[in-house]
């Protein structure tokens, strides 16, 4: 599917990519060492091409979507170099991250260095609103993260969790599929659709990654397995095991969870009362709810891509 989207947007990615190489094109050796770095433990590319999708659904022919593009994803880079330090995470897609390599002063100078230059991509290409959505989702980017750390020591709810990956994750790839329909001047109710089409699929795509990291291998996922868990993080199987387990089961959750957090026994209870069935079928209603959000805008090839789209965030395996 990947493979699919990157031949047929070919010639769009290749524009975002010069984009931020000519950003990282800097005097200063460090920061064209990092971000050169950065940029080849790059992931999917999925919300440059959200964005361009959108766009092309509307028939867009300029070139600022490229732009856009660039700037939502320079966006997303500078939040996980943040999310790495804050995790104390050594690896990202199965390479030392930033912080683990140079340093937390390191990665977090050089996300602030790409937070910088996606703001301006933005204020120099496009409508100032295009800049205002940006620095909003930004924004809640870092209330989310802040609404986790204030929830750290309390047990999160199925409310707590899906407020999280609003802010942290679906608000951006919202911020992807609206504002590619909003350079392509669609209508203010398709523009909504659009936006609600990643809201929706942003849910579904971060939920599918938290089961991700319960189920699948160190290689498949490119982090150590059971991260979130040694993490302490309360991802949607771990919360539904707390809500409907017996109270001896919970009981042992909640002493195992709060006393060294041996991942094996808390998979066993994980397993037991199905959490990841639970959490996969969330997911698939987020998607199935994305897909909805479409059924009105007609049958081009990006509008059936972005149909495919989420059918593959939650079948995927990586």
């Amino acid at each position: 599917m990947i493979d699919r989207l990157a031949t047929m947007l070919g010639a769009d990615l290749a524009q975002v990519d010069a984009h931020i190489e000519a950003i990282l094109a800097s005097d200063t050796d460090l920061v064209r060492e990092v971000g050169q770095y950065v940029r080849s433990t790059g992931g999917k590319r999925l919300r440059p091409m959200l964005a361009i999708l959108a766009s092309r659904s509307w028939g867009y022919a300029g070139n600022d979507h490229t732009k856009v593009a660039a700037a939502l994803e320079l966006v997303h880079t500078a939040t996980l170099l943040h999310d790495d330090v804050i995790d104390k995470a050594p690896l990202r897609r199965g390479k030392p991250t930033v912080n683990a390599r140079w340093g937390d002063d390191v990665a977090i100078l050089i996300a602030d260095y790409l937070y910088s230059h996606a703001f301006n991509l933005a204020m120099e290409s496009l409508a100032p609103r295009v800049l205002s959505v940006i620095c909003q989702v930004t924004a809640r980017m870092c209330e989310g993260e802040l609404f986790q750390i204030e929830k750290r020591d309390a047990l999160l709810t199925r409310e707590d969790y899906l407020r999280i990956v609003r802010n942290k994750t679906a608000y951006l790839f919202s911020a992807c599929t609206g504002l590619g329909s909003l350079l392509a001047n669609a209508n203010e109710q398709s523009t909504m659709l659009m936006s609600n089409y990643g809201l929706n699929f942003g849910i579904a795509f971060q939920i599918t990654d938290d089961t991700l990291d319960l189920v699948a291998s160190d290689a498949e996922t490119g982090k150590q397995h059971w991260a979130d868990i040694r993490n302490g993080k309360q991802t949607l199987p771990i919360i539904r095991t707390f809500e409907v387990a017996s109270p001896a089961d919970r009981e042992d959750l909640l002493n195992c969870w709060n006393n060294g957090r041996d991942s094996e026994r808390i998979l066993r209870h994980v397993r037991k009362y199905d959490g990841v069935e639970y959490a996969l079928a969330e997911a698939r209603a987020f998607a199935a709810e994305a897909r909805r959000q479409l059924d009105t805008l007609g049958d081009s090839e990006a509008v059936e891509m972005l149909r495919q789209l989420a059918d593959y965030v939650v079948n995927r395996t990586s």
